[in-house]
């Protein structure tokens, strides 16, 4: 694809001219300094103005909304993302802005500072924390991660055999028969999570935790509660004492042949009728 040349000409950018942008919500801002001579006759755009190419001169701006940019590109400035107006302001209304956008940058910079002293002391904390004090702080990644989240859940289910998995190089999966409930497995495993996966933009985005840097982190945690025919069975009595009126026969025999999936379909606020609503109070079961 060919270059497209600006239509700039000769015109140059002035201290105090009013440029804005949408990129990471900044708006509208002011120019207060700029470095080198401007060239805006050189700029050009490719692949619809994606590439910016040519320009000399750098731009510092201050936004309205607080926050500044530091030796923004001519060729930049003069790019899709940005738009230039006609607006000059005086030297008052560059230093209003100027002193509130060096506050907000000052401001947010107080605020990370404290995040990561907070950060760090609560690293501290966890290190020597009691109710941790059995567990590894070895840093080996998903080796680390299997042997705390074995002993962690030994110790709150001691009567619970579970088995805890490295699946991949970068996931652990826990599985149990009847015991516990999910949620109350999840509430203790999902501290080792590093973080989660966004479909939306298909990428996994990590979330560093005081607890991950200390006791390990994976990516990936796979839950999977398997039910024994006692707890099934029981589930069973509770859906007859509850809809018995409605449906007859319904047993262990009928539920483990996969006939249930059929019965009742479209009853209940679920997908495979009976079956599906017998799983759902199993679920809500302990043994």
């Amino acid at each position: 694809m060919g270059i497209v040349k600006t239509n700039m000409g000769s015109k140059k950018i002035v201290v105090g001219q009013i440029v804005s942008t949408n990129l990471y919500g900044r708006g509208r801002g002011v120019i207060y300094l700029i470095q080198g001579e401007q060239t805006p006759e050189t700029v050009s755009h490719r692949f619809g103005g994606v590439m910016v190419l040519g320009g000399n001169a750098t731009f510092d701006i201050a936004f309205e909304s607080g926050g500044m940019t530091h030796q923004l590109p001519e060729c930049i400035l003069h790019g899709v993302q940005w738009t230039i107006h006609d607006e000059v302001l005086g030297q008052n209304e560059i230093d209003r802005i100027l002193i509130n956008a060096r506050a907000e940058v000052e401001r947010k910079d107080t605020e990370k500072k404290q995040a990561q002293k907070e950060f760090q002391d609560e690293i501290e904390r966890l290190k020597n924390a009691p109710e941790y004090s059995d567990l590894s702080q070895e840093q080996k990644g998903v080796s680390q991660v299997t042997a705390n989240i074995r002993k962690e859940l030994k110790k709150a289910y001691p009567g619970v055999k579970f088995g805890v998995r490295k699946r991949h190089t970068c996931s652990v999966e826990i599985s149990w028969t009847d015991g516990p409930k999910e949620d109350e497995i999840k509430i203790i495993a999902g501290k080792y999570k590093d973080g989660h996966f966004n479909s939306m933009a298909d990428i996994y985005e990590y979330c560093d935790t005081p607890f991950n840097k200390v006791y390990g982190g994976v990516k990936y945690l796979f839950i999977k509660r398997e039910f024994s025919d006692v707890l099934t069975e029981k589930a069973i009595q509770e859906f007859n004492a509850k809809f018995g009126d409605r449906f007859e026969n319904v047993n262990l025999d009928r539920y483990k042949s996969g006939e249930l999936w059929r019965v009742g379909f479209g009853d209940f606020w679920h997908r495979h009728g009976v079956e599906d609503e017998i799983n759902k109070m199993r679920a809500e079961l302990t043994a």
